[in-house]
């Protein structure tokens, strides 16, 4: 098997690929959203990678969004049928996805200690980009970058720890 390093941009992709050409591919969060291209399957694999829901399910976090949607129009890009948010929207909604497993009991407690981590994350890259002499405003994507994960699944792919099972 021999590791693969595609560059798109400033992010990357990464893929393994053995002899029978069986590939394994993962993609940060900000590859796949400069990978939107208008087509709901782009959309799906971006906004799943993010809340762990399709942008389509009955669940608290499109509610939010489409609530932030209709209060802030101006935080919003169009993506096909979807949509991006931007700004102190994109803050809201993955603040808000992210304290919310923080307190799941349902969720194991390495998981709700990993998301405490990702929320601290959150609160300091929105913090750092409105103390710039000109403010910035992050996307939902921009905000939701986990150089941590994308570190080590990389090195897990690059070990042979993660491949396709054969049986």
């Amino acid at each position: 098997m021999s590791f693969i390093k595609i560059i798109k941009g400033a992010g990357a992709l990464y893929a393994t690929e053995s002899a029978r050409h069986e590939r394994l591919v993962y993609a940060s969060v900000e590859s796949l959203e400069r990978a939107l291209d208008g087509t709901k399957e782009a959309f799906r694999n971006y906004f799943f990678a993010m809340y762990h829901c399709t942008p389509d399910e009955d669940a608290g976090i499109n509610r939010l969004r489409a609530q932030l949607r209709e209060e802030n129009p101006s935080d919003v890009v169009a993506v096909g049928d979807y949509f991006v948010l931007w700004g102190a929207s994109a803050f809201q909604a993955l603040s808000w996805f992210y304290t919310a497993l923080t307190k799941a009991d349902s969720l194991p407690e390495d998981f709700r200690d990993y998301a405490a981590i990702r929320l601290v994350e959150i609160v300091r890259k929105h913090e750092t980009s409105q103390r710039l002499t000109i403010p910035i405003q992050l996307s939902e994507g921009q905000l939701a970058k986990d150089d941590k994960l994308n570190f080590y699944a990389c090195l897990a792919l690059s070990n042979k720890q993660i491949f396709q099972d054969s049986g």
